[in-house]
């Protein structure tokens, strides 16, 4: 099975360059292989689904419905027991109508784990909370944060689900070819969808050199070579050349996948049944 090291050199020699004896050797070409590495192995992973790192995983709920918390996060210092409640908030910078996740509030815990909108007339420092009354709640003590909230309309009644830490690119949901979608950016994505008890298929980062197929080395080797041409001096058609071919090594795994893993048998086939296979 090939290392890390064997993959580098098979790039290495495919742009005409000098292999390497480890990954961290100090070399230039050491030094650019590591670099581009991780990079690239994301991008390979995403272009295809490859079946050695697919997964099918139950997925967790984001806390609440229709709601993906954003990094927006601001420090609470007050809150009123008013109709509707006064938050203070210095500098929130959150505007009427956005939607809110009220969390670690000391003495009106009533509002802890709770979603609301922001009501109009805010101000630079405060803003209300509709669709509550902070007459019946527990006077405010100290502290508490106010974490922005995206909202879809599309799912204000669906489901909203945690993806896996090592997810990299999604399939399809269940055995059914269920709608959803994927909102957010970075680590505050999230999958989106009218489907309840989700079961998500999907492409994994997988760093393991020996659960990799043939065919995903020799495309990650070109793909690692395109990157590798330029800053190793290897120019130009070199970088073109190392494209068409690892495109050219998609395609045929493609090809290769709808004449077998992927074809569509007709259950009237007589060779099944006399092999003495249940259709």
């Amino acid at each position: 099975m090939a290392s890390q090291v064997d993959i580098c050199n098979l790039a290495l020699r495919r742009i005409g360059a000098a292999e390497i004896a480890a990954i961290d050797e100090g070399t230039k070409n050491a030094d650019h292989c590591n670099a581009f590495w991780t990079y690239v192995l994301d991008e390979v992973l995403e272009d295809y689904s490859w079946n050695f790192a697919k997964k099918k995983r139950t997925l967790d709920y984001t806390a609440g419905y229709g709601i993906y918390l954003s990094t927006d996060s601001k420090t609470i210092t007050g809150i009123t027991q008013e109709a509707p409640p006064d938050v203070t908030c210095t500098a929130h910078g959150f505007e009427d109508g956005q939607t809110v996740k009220i969390d670690d509030v000391v003495g009106m815990t009533e509002l802890n784990g709770r979603v609301f909108e922001i009501a109009e007339g805010e101000d630079a420092n405060s803003f209300d909370l509709t669709d509550i009354d902070g007459t019946v709640l527990t006077a405010y003590v100290s502290g508490g944060t106010a974490i922005r909230c995206e909202v879809d309309p599309k799912y204000i009644n669906g489901y909203v689900y945690d993806l896996p830490a090592d997810y990299l690119r999604a399939l399809h949901l269940s055995d059914k070819n269920y709608e959803f979608e994927i909102l957010g950016t970075g680590n505050n994505r999230r999958l989106c969808t009218t489907t309840r008890d989700a079961v998500l298929v999907y492409t994994a980062f997988e760093s393991t050199t020996t659960n990799m197929v043939n065919r995903f080395i020799s495309a990650m080797a070109w793909r690692l070579g395109a990157e590798l041409a330029v800053p190793l001096s290897k120019k130009g058609v070199k970088v073109e050349w190392a494209m068409n071919m690892y495109n050219y090594v998609l395609g045929k795994k493609s090809v290769a996948d709808a004449r077998s893993e992927k074809q569509k048998l007709d259950d009237g086939d007589q060779w099944l049944t006399a092999g003495g296979f249940t259709v």
